[in-house]
């Protein structure tokens, strides 16, 4: 059955727009390098057009994780990078996991957000250190929001867009502003009131 759906879902791309289909062969592509070659994604992972992937051998992807297009991700030589199983990251994020990053399941990133661990101390000759990161489970983080060395964020929280998160954030809490600050608790969502996906 799946194949069959799959094989339909390619028929209808075709006939729309017959250069989509080298777009998705172009996808195939980039998945294959990062999930066998690279051995860094999981099962059911799809990653974008122009999707990059440094250091990979310290990059962990879960199963059905999402990198749309343009994602860079650098672990650094001694660093992490961990994606739980179903998170969604969005086109031109960048994770810079020189001092670990962790992004936990179901949690998304929107675009343009900009994940950083390194640190430099201007009282001593800008030297650099580096401090986790750990993005919760569940959590929303909007477009556009930079996310600072040594900030837990915790799980289901939601971080408005254009934020700079430069101190943790309690779960269940919605952030916003620059700096972030966290405006008020999130109570029970409906599920049809949670977002599910980042344009999939």
């Amino acid at each position: 059955m799946f194949v069959l759906n799959r094989a339909s879902y390619l028929a209808r791309v075709a006939a729309r727009n017959p250069l989509e289909l080298w777009r998705l062969l172009r996808i195939a592509l980039i998945t294959a390098k990062y999930r066998y070659v690279a051995r860094c994604a999981g099962p059911g992972c799809v990653l974008g057009i122009g999707t990059e992937i440094v250091n990979s051998a310290n990059v962990r992807l879960g199963r059905n994780v999402l990198l749309q297009d343009h994602v860079y991700i650098r672990a650094g030589a001694e660093g992490s990078v961990t994606i739980g199983d179903r998170a969604a990251i969005n086109s031109f994020c960048r994770i810079f996991g020189h001092g670990s990053v962790t992004v936990g399941e179901d949690a998304q990133l929107g675009p343009g957000c900009l994940v950083t661990t390194t640190d430099h101390d201007y009282t001593r000759a800008l030297e650099t250190r580096y401090k986790s990161v750990t993005i919760g489970r569940e959590v929303w983080v909007g477009a556009n929001v930079t996310i600072l060395p040594g900030v837990e964020i915790g799980d289901g929280a939601v971080i408005g867009a254009g934020s700079v998160v430069n101190r943790s954030i309690p779960p269940r809490t919605l952030a916003v502003g620059v700096p972030a600050r966290a405006i008020r608790q999130i109570t029970a969502v409906e599920p049809s009131d949670h977002p599910t996906s980042l344009d999939r």
